[in-house]
């Protein structure tokens, strides 16, 4: 047979039934696509604190939303905004160990099994919106994976600092990979030029790319009214809609109206 186990024919090469088979299932796969033509929300929503990214992600009132809450202000919103419904369940994944410091060993875990709960509910048939509140903070936080005590500087060799990152991208793949519409949610940062401010970014370190769609939330005084305003400002799946703004909370206090 020579150096490899293909077989040429007249009608070409042949890589085995293994490849066959593989031929096969692409095929239907694809034509399955075309068939429900159906594109995925991958959203990534980012702005100051308390703007209405949480809002957003939670207004959504015919769907199943479950909610992995690193930034631990999710049940606030849902208890206030939504009267505790149980069609959205929070979850905080952090625990502390005795020294007041966060277990980021226990707390990882915890954000794996809710990951896993999660797919296991659309395994059943569920089809929700999984929501990921707080990527700063689990980047943040994912540092103890290489120095579990806040309250010691320590001089960090560069190659120490892959633990920490593969923790990071570990979940977030895990998230992305849910058969679900997700959302992500993340602060916003300065953004610097050779050592000046020239604006803001969000806070995803590096995770932009993976994102179908983007909003950015900020406030805006508007003849002194204070209005929380969504921009879409990036679209695979409607990139007729970038630029679109909406006002998503408006008025005088008390005549607050929330859109």
């Amino acid at each position: 047979m020579g150096l490899t186990d293909k077989k040429v024919t007249d009608k070409g090469t042949n890589f085995g039934k293994k490849q066959e088979q593989f031929n096969s299932s692409f095929a239907k796969l694809m034509a399955e696509k075309r068939k429900v033509k159906k594109s995925r929300l991958v959203l990534g929503i980012w702005g100051i604190p308390k703007c209405g990214k949480t809002g957003i992600a939670l207004d959504f009132p015919d769907r199943n939303i479950y909610v992995l809450d690193w930034d631990r202000g999710v049940e606030s919103t849902w208890i206030e905004h939504h009267d505790a419904t149980e069609r959205i369940q929070v979850f905080n994944p952090i625990e502390m160990n005795d020294d007041n410091a966060i277990d980021i060993v226990k707390s990882e875990n915890n954000s794996h099994d809710f990951v896993r709960y999660v797919r296991g509910k659309i395994s059943e048939g569920d089809k929700p919106i999984f929501v990921m509140d707080g990527v700063d903070t689990w980047f943040e936080k994912c540092i103890y994976k290489v120095n579990p005590n806040p309250t010691v500087v320590t001089k960090m060799m560069p190659f120490q600092y892959g633990a920490r990152n593969k923790t990071f991208y570990h979940l977030l793949e895990a998230i992305y990979n849910l058969d679900c519409d997700i959302i992500y949610i993340t602060h916003e940062i300065e953004k610097y030029v050779d050592n000046t401010p020239t604006g803001v970014q969000p806070a995803w370190k590096d995770w932009g790319g993976k994102l179908e769609q983007e909003i950015h939330c900020f406030r805006k005084k508007v003849k002194g009214e204070i209005q929380y305003i969504a921009e879409l400002i990036g679209s695979r799946t409607n990139g007729n809609k970038v630029g679109t703004r909406w006002v998503i909370r408006e008025g005088q206090p008390p005549n607050i109206v929330w859109n």
